[in-house]
């Protein structure tokens, strides 16, 4: 869907060649496996307990292994909330490469068996504490994170994440918006100090005329006062000067529907 190159003269072509196909190819699409999870009344202490030890050792192994799991990570959905609400925890799995995803379910069976009998005990007991309401599957199509130019800072605490439908047809030019319009508002945010990131992200699975959203797009901060600390407005008229607000709005809703919006909070990650 989206996604997912005489001796010594030949020789030196050859590397060259070479070279040129390293220095241009292009690195293998980050796929993510979003469970979306409930807690049992009364037991979300003992959930959360559970995915910060016992499982965040678990992904941290097969992480450590060099299999095809790049990254973890367990969050609490802060808004919205309540008990009506269908879930209140995500925990992701990231893996490199279309062929990642199969492998990080063929790789639990060798994982299970490598537990000790307290693990075991305990993972056995995930079902009493939490319900799997459904799992999703999305690819990366862009990124971009305050420490790019180097450095591995922790992983931003505050994600806000916007679920988006995009019209039959419409793709590309959704794509292109985010790109082209509000990708350079966010990188002077994150130029500002104010933002941790922002991605881009498609759904892959599932699809079909009953999902109500098919691509994801998240803003990272690291503090919660960096959410309201630029004047948002001032940005998009300093970033794109030859355009009006109303230009801009017009455009961006043309491109998507606004589905909703959740806050996540982090609480643990392994990479």
């Amino acid at each position: 869907m989206r996604t997912f190159k005489i001796l010594f003269g030949f020789l030196a072509f050859t590397l060259f060649c070479l070279s040129a196909t390293a220095q241009t190819s292009t690195p293998p699409t980050t796929y993510y496996i979003v469970d979306y999870m409930k807690a049992a009344p009364g037991h979300s202490g003992d959930y959360v307990r559970l995915e910060k030890t016992v499982w965040k050792d678990l992904h941290k192994a097969r992480i450590k292994k060099g299999g095809s799991e790049v990254g973890w990570w367990f969050l609490e959905v802060r808004m919205p909330s309540g008990a009506n609400t269908e879930y209140d925890y995500v925990a992701i799995s990231a893996v490199s490469g279309w062929n990642g995803i199969d492998s990080l379910y063929n790789s639990w069976t060798d994982l299970f068996g490598s537990m000790t009998k307290e693990q075991a005990k305990h993972v056995d007991s995930t079902g009493m504490f939490r319900t799997l309401v459904r799992s999703e599957i999305s690819s990366q199509m862009d990124l971009i994170v305050k420490n790019a130019a180097g450095g591995s800072g922790a992983p931003p605490k505050f994600w806000f994440v916007n679920y988006m439908h995009v019209p039959a047809g419409k793709w590309n030019d959704y794509v292109k918006m985010e790109k082209e319009l509000a990708k350079p508002v966010h990188q002077e945010q994150i130029n500002n100090g104010h933002r941790a990131g922002w991605g881009l992200y498609g759904i892959e699975f599932p699809y079909g005329a009953e999902m109500k959203y098919n691509a994801v797009a998240v803003d990272y901060f690291s503090k919660w006062s960096d959410v309201t600390a630029d004047d948002t407005g001032a940005m998009w008229k300093k970033v794109h000067p030859g355009k009006t607000m109303d230009e801009v709005g017009k455009a961006i809703e043309a491109a998507r529907t606004l589905v909703r919006n959740e806050v996540w909070v982090l609480l643990d990650s392994a990479q």
